[in-house]
């Protein structure tokens, strides 16, 4: 059917990103209703497992990791953005999206919400993808998607790299 030719077009245009902060896809199935993506393992959990779980006394992210992981990350997305036709738009560029090889290199994953861009530059949906304190304004209040949408969700990542905090955090009290 239709939902059918539309996954196998995207599933063969994400087999053809090859980059190596990305995390590649090694293979694909359908059988009914059933999709199942198989991607290359990495080794090291995810950038949210480090920020935010029990890693010991003292965090393993020293900040020039930090700063490896962030700028790894920008250049996965903007091979998203720029070094493929059509483009891809992520959708929910998060901390657990991000994901971590034994040498701290991050590869950004999980592409199961993305949304090719063909020549328009930007595409309207009528039901909002992403992760709550991740997805921008725009992309919440329009259904507006383009790079834009990616890059703001990568600013709330950088925040959440650089402070260890996470974007939404329900012990504090409104507004601080």
């Amino acid at each position: 059917g239709q939902a059918e030719k539309e996954f196998n077009v995207e599933v063969e245009a994400i087999g053809k990103v090859r980059h190596k902060n990305l995390v590649g896809l090694v293979g694909y199935c359908t059988e009914g209703a059933q999709r199942i993506l198989v991607y290359e393992y990495v080794d090291n959990g995810n950038l949210e497992q480090w920020l935010h779980g029990d890693v010991g006394p003292v965090s393993p992210l020293t900040w020039d990791i930090r700063m490896k992981i962030a700028i790894g990350t920008a250049k996965g997305l903007a091979y998203l953005h720029e070094g493929l036709e059509p483009k891809v738009v992520h959708r929910d560029v998060k901390s657990s999206n991000i994901l971590l090889d034994k040498k701290w290199n991050p590869k950004v994953s999980d592409f199961g919400l993305a949304k090719l861009l063909g020549s328009e530059a930007s595409y309207v949906t009528t039901r909002v993808m992403g992760t709550f304190g991740y997805v921008s304004p725009e992309y919440a209040s329009t259904g507006m998607l383009n790079e834009g949408s990616d890059v703001y969700s990568f600013g709330v990542l950088l925040m959440e790299i650089i402070t260890g905090r996470s974007p939404i955090d329900y012990s504090r009290a409104p507004g601080e």
